[in-house]
């Protein structure tokens, strides 16, 4: 059958069939949509109450330096210049509680723009 985007009113419609008590098949044959697809559509209105799935969280790591973590880095820097990464591993560990490597923290830094 191909992919191909199904209207909500389709979807609801082969539930609404369904709940009449139509076979799987008849509805495949009559609103041509997979069996696979009906199936789906059951499961996401039994989890969701809907036959639209929600939208998923997003995804990708964590930030581990949050935009005011950043301000305050970028205010230190422009009080303490000569500053090393080392030491402000150690400052972030202290003043925010944030455990970070060298490394991370220099790609963090560099992603902002301060370098």
């Amino acid at each position: 059958m191909g992919n191909r985007r199904i209207s909500r009113d389709l979807k609801e419609c082969a539930l609404r069939l369904y709940d009449s008590g139509w076979d799987l098949q008849d509805i495949k044959d009559t609103l041509l949509v997979s069996i696979s697809s009906l199936y789906q559509w059951i499961e996401n209105f039994e989890t969701h109450g809907s036959v639209i799935r929600p939208a998923s969280a997003p995804k990708g790591p964590n930030r581990i330096l949050t935009q005011a973590v950043l301000t305050a880095v970028r205010t230190l820097y422009e009080t303490e210049s000569d500053l090393y990464l080392d030491e402000l591993v150690i400052w972030l560990a202290v003043e925010h509680d944030i455990a970070i490597s060298v490394s991370a923290l220099h790609l963090a830094l560099k992603n902002a723009g301060l370098t």
